[in-house]
């Protein structure tokens, strides 16, 4: 009896692992899917980042490619992994996400 439950712990364990790794890819959409001035997720991997007292800028590195993305706060570290949620600006070639909430993530599958 004691088995099958510790059994049952460990599939949840495994079930809930693997689901939080799949949630920023879920609510991410790829940047070429934006249209400019709507709000959107992003998922990736901070790759360079720029910080003033304004707040920080830093390129994320996406399923889809790098984007740049400006936060009013202070970003977590080059190399760790978030979800941003924010709004996408495009003008003429340049374009910019606008994070109103970045989330630092653990792991993204």
């Amino acid at each position: 009896m004691k088995t099958r439950s510790v059994e049952g712990i460990v599939v949840a364990i495994a079930i809930l692992i693997i689901v939080y790794g799949i949630v920023p890819l879920l609510l991410a959409t790829p940047p070429n899917n934006m249209k400019s001035g709507g709000t959107y997720y992003l998922e990736g991997k901070i790759v360079s980042e720029i910080e003033s007292s304004n707040g920080s800028i830093f390129v994320l590195n996406t399923s889809s490619g790098n984007v740049t993305v400006y936060y009013q706060g202070v970003a977590p570290a080059v190399g760790s992994y978030v979800l941003v949620k924010g709004t996408y600006k495009a003008v003429f070639l340049i374009s910019i996400f606008e994070a109103s909430e970045v989330y630092y993530w653990l792991y993204i599958l």
